[in-house]
């Protein structure tokens, strides 16, 4: 038979997991104070009620115990932990509250729900055992569910109590709404020691969190910023830890937001995104039920990315689209970041959030003085900014890990463009914790790099809004928005986008035209559509609609036309030929004559249109990252002309184009898998490429001196049985082709990107692609091939060098059926003075 010692060992780790256990199974002794991990009790001890009676000074408690019938709970049954204060520590609650309540007799009933079952978890723990999840897993645990639930919350607001936006218009016109702050238990803080020092949370972190009016030492604890006097009285039905003081439940993030009359600008801007969500009729007749009421019950939500349950809150009460949305909920007690994946409540265990909230004067300062004064400028005041715009500014300040955003890791805390913050302690006047995160209040605004950045025109205006949806669902804004570079962005406004040639038909019989529109009613993933109708492309006559775009094509298409309208650099510093960031070259000219006569070109305007005219630029050059180049006339597109066709539309490529014919370099269909646009060169893979031509002259002297087979010439050798000598003459010319494919696109006349590269051709002996050295200058390219020989890019006529081409590769082996631009190559073709040699060449010598 066991010991009762050895029972109580096993039994420890029965109460960490929260399990059960029954008051009268050891019999009523008195309750002690003890650590279960360091010793075993001659008894289990009186019932948490019992102890509280008994010692004469937690009247206090008893009386809220007894006012909410629950000492039969407390006194017989369960397994519970309460956070308790004595009636010394209740006085001084009574002298200063920010309840409002005097004595005991002021407290209402729901006061004494907060206080009671606030302050209760519903298993029976130590201390220590409050930073373990399940698993157990120590160190992990900072925030648990009390005992409280929602209904222990809800409050009747007059029309001053409600938020100012037009989801409350109507019950601020009746005066009245019952509202719960959030749908969620409110749950409790706790830093223990384990946590803190799993989490890496310092002492002196501790200490900025509660402004400094602690000093923290190892294995202190402390609830809802309350420090833990007496812990681990246990008990036969739980433990009772005492408290320094009252603990009360904290509101969460927004409710706290609401009440501090020092950030009422911020708050104003805030809550332009909640609203009043009816709870539904299960819990609307539980709480009428419980309350004897008739009452409609709301909960006040925010329209965000991440709500309850962690899914997003993106249409309003009525079902309308909002136009704009928060990172996360400010309002859900529960919140959680990351992925719920662990299942239950682990993941709102482990962490909570922190938002930096400015205080009036630094709003003041940033929006006349800081980088709000480019949102004066544009608006006039803050109520014309638009919602989508401002939470562009809130997001900034919205960091979804407390764990990573205490002092000791500020230098890690990233803005909305993944770049440093540069968050100082400094700039921190005040912290307030919530249940849900902690606010910091800071001195100054940390402004979102999207109001400085060169895609800020597209936020801003409406006749953008096509091209800033895709930035935003593309998430070109962190690209864009990187303070780290300089950007030239050719942004096309809705106008443009009536004018997009899609580049997947280019493979089908007929070409089609992309009409791309906005629809703000629709919901935030479906605003931008697209019709798609045949195109005359000769005339320039859109013909017969054929259906709309999926999301999936118009998303695929964006993507395609914001790779080619941004350049990294700055495209006035006297160039003319620009790379993108999709790999493309632009052509842009008139830079000095600015908006009205600056034009650019992609490669289809270049080979098939004319130029597309700036109409307006925006200078981000002062604070932000670039200049921004408005085009109304239609988007940039690429060329429909692959490599093959540019050398069959020219006879001074003919040679080399007959050789290219015969080598089984071009593909229509890429690994039996894509579809190409034309007769794509196989070698190219998703990236630029430069195409030296010989001249016909020089590629003819070389068969004719028999140091280049001709494909005549290697048919008479199959039609002779000599397949050796087939085989051998036509890798001769396979190699020479691909000798003249280099990697990299050189343009004459772009930035000097001279230097070695490497060609199409392997070298079988080191397994290495043979390379040439390649100088550009203003006035042409010298080529420098590895058997010594230096040839040039003939300028003499302009059709013969710089010509642009590009090769799409499509997502259904059917060029017909494609319905995305699965990747794309670009080219550029240049005629060059003689061929290029792996040895020196024997005709010039």
């Amino acid at each position: 038979m066991k010991t009762e010692k050895q029972f109580v060992r096993r039994s420890r780790h029965w109460l960490l997991a929260g399990v059960v256990l029954m008051a009268g199974a050891l019999g009523p002794t008195s309750c002690s104070e003890y650590d279960l991990d360091k010793e075993t009790p001659a008894g289990w001890g009186s019932s948490i009620y019992s102890w509280l009676d008994e010692q004469g000074n937690y009247t206090n408690t008893v009386r809220i115990i007894d006012d909410l019938s629950y000492r039969n709970v407390l006194g017989k049954t369960g397994s519970k932990t309460l956070f308790v204060a004595d009636d010394a520590a209740f006085e001084r609650f009574y002298a200063n509250n920010t309840w409002g309540v005097k004595s005991y007799k002021d407290l209402s009933e729901s006061q004494k729900k907060l206080l009671l079952f606030g302050n209760m978890i519903d298993n029976s723990m130590q201390l220590n055992s409050l930073s373990s999840v399940e698993g157990p897993i120590e160190g992990e645990c900072m925030r648990r569910f009390a005992s409280n639930t929602p209904y222990d919350s809800v409050m009747v607001l007059n029309a001053e109590q409600m938020p100012d936006n037009p989801y409350w218009k109507r019950y601020k016109e009746a005066n009245k709404i019952v509202c719960m702050g959030d749908n969620s238990t409110v749950p409790l803080i706790h830093f223990v020691e384990k946590m803190l020092e799993m989490k890496r949370i310092t002492n002196e972190d501790y200490n900025f969190l509660y402004n400094y009016t602690t000093n923290r030492k190892a294995g202190d604890a402390s609830v809802n910023g309350v420090q833990v006097e007496n812990p681990n009285i246990k008990c036969s039905n739980g433990f009772i830890h005492k408290m320094e003081e009252v603990v009360t439940p904290l509101s969460n993030m927004a409710e706290i937001i609401a009440r501090k009359p020092n950030v009422s600008k911020f708050n104003s801007l805030l809550e332009r995104f909640c609203a009043p969500y009816w709870v539904g009729e299960e819990m609307n007749v539980r709480y009428n039920d419980m309350y004897g009421t008739t009452d409609s019950l709301f909960q006040k939500r925010f329209f965000s990315e991440k709500s309850q349950n962690g899914e997003a809150l993106n249409m309003s009460p009525d079902n309308t689209p909002v136009n704009g949305l928060l990172q996360f909920d400010p309002e859900w007690n529960a919140y959680y970041t990351g992925n719920n994946d662990l299942g239950g409540n682990v993941a709102m265990e482990r962490d909570m959030a922190v938002m930096m909230v400015p205080s009036d004067e630094a709003m003041e300062e940033y929006w006349n003085n800081g980088a709000g004064r480019v949102l004066k400028d544009y608006y006039g005041s803050w109520e014309n900014v638009p919602d989508n715009v401002v939470s562009k500014l809130i997001n900034n300040n919205m960091l979804t890990s407390f764990i990573s955003s205490v002092p000791s890791k500020f230098e890690d805390i990233l803005n909305d463009a993944n770049d440093p913050m540069g968050v100082k302690t400094e700039a921190v006047d005040s912290v307030w914790l919530g249940c849900n995160g902690a606010i910091y209040l800071t001195n100054r605004v940390y402004s979102p790099t999207a109001y400085v950045s060169v895609s800020f025109p597209a936020l801003i205006n409406e006749t953008m809004n096509i091209l800033n949806w895709g930035i935003d669902q593309l998430q070109y804004n962190v690209y864009l928005n990187s303070l780290n570079s300089y950007y030239s962005f050719f942004l096309p406004t809705n106008k443009a986008m009536l004018e997009y040639i899609d580049p997947c038909s280019y493979g089908k019989s007929r070409t089609q035209l992309y009409r791309f529109h906005y629809d703000p009613t629709k919901p935030e993933t479906d605003r931008v559509w697209a019709g798609i109708f045949n195109y005359d492309v000769t005339t320039g006559e859109v013909l017969d609609s054929i259906g709309r775009a999926s999301t999936d094509q118009v998303k695929n298409r964006l993507n395609d036309i914001l790779n080619t309208h941004i350049v990294i650099g700055n495209v006035e510093d006297g160039k003319t030929y620009y790379r993108t960031k999709g790999g493309t070259e632009i052509r842009v000219n008139n830079v000095n004559n600015g908006a009205g006569s600056m034009t650019v070109e992609g490669s289809y305007q270049i080979n098939e249109g004319s130029p597309l005219v700036v109409t307006d630029i925006y200078d981000q050059t002062k604070d932000g990252n670039g200049k921004t180049y408005i085009l109304d006339g239609g988007p940039i597109l690429g060329t429909r002309h692959t490599v093959r066709d540019v050398l069959a539309s020219d006879e001074r490529y003919s040679a080399f184009l007959d050789l290219l014919d015969g080598t089984g370099l071009l593909e229509q269909i890429h690994l039996n898998r894509n579809a190409c646009g034309g007769d794509n060169i196989s070698t190219f893979n998703t990236y630029h490429y430069t195409v030296y031509v010989p001249t016909n002259e020089s590629i003819k002297a070389m068969q004719q001196a028999g140091k280049l087979p001709t494909w005549e010439q290697v048919e008479g050798l199959e039609n002779a049985g000599l397949l050796a000598e087939k085989t051998r003459d036509s890798l001769a010319i396979v190699n020479f082709v691909k000798y003249h494919l280099q990697d990299n696109s050189l343009f004459i006349g772009a930035a000097d990107e001279s230097g070695d590269y490497e060609t199409a051709l392997i070298n079988p002996e080191t397994g290495r692609f043979h390379r040439l050295t390649s100088q550009l200058d203003e006035n042409g390219i010298t080529i420098r091939d590895e058997g010594g020989n230096t040839r040039k890019v003939l300028t003499d006529d302009e059709r013969i060098y710089n010509r642009m081409a590009r090769e799409y590769q499509y997502d259904h082996i059917d060029k017909t059926q494609a319905g995305r631009i699965e990747t794309t190559s670009s080219a550029v073709v240049h005629l060059i003075n003689r061929p290029l040699l792996l040895i020196k060449d024997p005709i010039e010598n």
